[in-house]
């Protein structure tokens, strides 16, 4: 089993919220592993007794079409954007945690929809935001609610695909970020 697709839960003080949570975004986020430089887009989330309920992804085995090869680590490059559900902050749906430009100011919750519009508008062409995961990324906000640490491809440091599969992986990140901004 790939470790990269094993995602431990133990610094989440209530799992069962956790996993509510990671739930909503089952095969709306891909999914990177950079011990086998592959990203998922067609998975299933588990949280098997034999894992010690932590969260194991399992790409779709029939789906290989869905399955790219040849990512640089390098190519996926921290954010600093979070996403918290909207309970947090007493709202509905999920928010994006964004930085203001003056670093001494706290982070701001913007509506899920909101913030990709304005990260995609602050990209170029030929470097779009593109959210994906990695292990590691579910973490706990204020030791107590689940919170996803987005992470983001850089298509320009892709190097080993296509130029169809760069274009390909393009369509696919942004045709599930529609399915995001609904959450």
């Amino acid at each position: 089993m790939n470790s990269d697709l094993i995602w431990d839960l133990d610094l989440l003080a209530d799992r069962s919220k956790a996993q509510e949570f990671v739930l909503k975004f089952e095969n709306k986020l891909c999914v990177f592993s950079g011990s086998v430089r592959q990203i998922y887009t067609n998975y299933s989330m588990h949280f098997p007794e034999d894992y010690n309920r932590n969260l194991v992804i399992l790409p779709d085995p029939y789906a290989f079409h869905d399955t790219f090869n040849h990512i640089e680590e390098e190519a996926v490059t921290r954010t600093g954007f979070h996403i918290i559900p909207g309970e947090l902050i007493k709202q509905k749906g999920m928010f994006m945690l964004i930085q203001p430009k003056d670093p001494e100011a706290p982070a701001k919750p913007v509506a899920m929809r909101k913030a990709l519009e304005v990260l995609n508008k602050m990209r170029t062409e030929s470097d779009p935001f593109l959210p994906i995961l990695v292990k590691g990324d579910l973490k706990p906000f204020q030791d107590q609610i689940p919170c996803l640490h987005l992470h983001r491809l850089r298509l320009p440091l892709i190097h080993r695909a296509s130029e169809f599969e760069k274009s390909e992986l393009r369509r696919v990140i942004q045709t599930k970020m529609q399915d995001i901004a609904e959450l």
